[in-house]
């Protein structure tokens, strides 16, 4: 009697632990790291029922089977498994990792040759970001990836062109201009991956937003009637430019690199005159020109103190108080000794 009763509960503990049975389930992605895209296989705990796999593509696969190939098109890469055995769901995630390198920025080549290693002033000039390997012509430029990249932005900096603490930037143009679009039409042939710069040269804003060209660039305006060169007549010493560019590869990552590069001297910046003031070359320093902020309607003399409270990307220059005013710009009545 005793013995039965011993059989009976040892039959219920066993069919109580059975109930509370559990399955673990694991899953990994192998292998878990490597060059996107590339060949791969999620790899789960093998348990009796049916694995879902959820991709990140959005595809959605039931099977029986406890592995799948996948590819890893992606640099972070997750997909999400789901079992089941009819009675218990067990979920967790796979994941992968892309070790593709970012894009790596070499100087740019000027003007299609692999040796330039300085800008002309005012002289229309070719800033080709393309890669070019080395070779006996010259040395490796242009953006180094195994993918596809775009430009986000290029500017260009002289040293000597400060304005309140804030550089005035060379103008950047992107003939024939499309939006978004960094290229360059220079001799005659439209050049990927450039822009073209006319080294210290800045110009007016115009009304589509694009800087007035120095001379006829498909998408640009050029105004032979009004001077829109902010800096006509100004002469320069020697000085150094930075070239700043920003790259976005295929997977967003953005990518920066600065180039220190010599701008050669205007042709009459130390020229001594002829006794007369007049003669004698204008010096930034000394430039007239008028600032003012895409905000605000109120425009002033670049040597008014308020022009130093408009942050340097906000500020919109004009060659001459009539070209603010055509454009509804008010001149400032806080400074008007200057």
């Amino acid at each position: 009697m005793r013995m039965g009763l011993w059989l009976l509960l040892l039959l219920a503990l066993a069919a109580l632990c059975g109930c509370s049975e559990t399955h673990v389930l694991n899953a990994f992605v192998d292998p878990p790291t490597g060059h996107v895209p590339y060949d791969a296989h999620v790899v789960c705990s093998s348990l009796p029922g049916t694995y879902t796999y959820e991709l990140p593509d959005g595809t959605s696969i039931t099977t029986n089977e406890s592995e799948l190939a996948v590819t890893v098109d992606r640099l972070d890469w997750s997909a999400r498994v789901t079992w089941t055995d009819g009675r218990e769901v067990r979920v967790v995630d796979a994941t992968a990792r892309g070790t593709n390198a970012p894009p790596v920025i070499l100087p740019p080549r000027i003007n299609g040759d692999p040796n330039q290693g300085f800008l002309r002033p005012h002289e229309a000039t070719l800033m080709d970001f393309t890669h070019y390997a080395a070779g006996l012509s010259g040395p490796e430029s242009g953006v180094v990836y195994d993918g596809a990249w775009h430009i986000v932005s290029i500017h260009v900096a002289a040293q000597e062109k400060v304005v309140c603490g804030a550089t005035m930037e060379d103008s950047i143009y992107t003939p024939p201009w499309q939006d978004g679009v960094f290229h360059a039409l220079f001799r005659g042939q439209v050049w990927d991956n450039a822009c073209l710069v006319y080294p210290l040269y800045t110009a007016e804003t115009s009304p589509n937003g694009r800087p007035y060209a120095p001379e006829a660039l498909p998408g640009y305006i050029h105004d032979t009637a009004v001077n829109r060169n902010l800096l006509l007549d100004v002469e320069f010493p020697e000085q150094t430019a930075a070239i700043s560019v920003v790259v976005e590869d295929e997977w967003g990552r953005l990518s920066s690199a600065t180039f220190p590069m010599t701008v050669q001297a205007t042709a009459f910046w130390d020229s001594p005159g002829h006794g007369n003031a007049h003669d004698k070359p204008t010096l930034f320093k000394n430039a007239v020109f008028y600032v003012s902020s895409r905000t605000d309607r109120t425009y002033y003399r670049r040597d008014c103190p308020e022009v130093c409270a408009i942050p340097g990307d906000e500020r919109l220059y004009f060659a001459s108080e009539a070209n603010a005013e055509a454009v509804g710009k008010v001149r400032s009545q806080s400074c008007p000794g200057y």
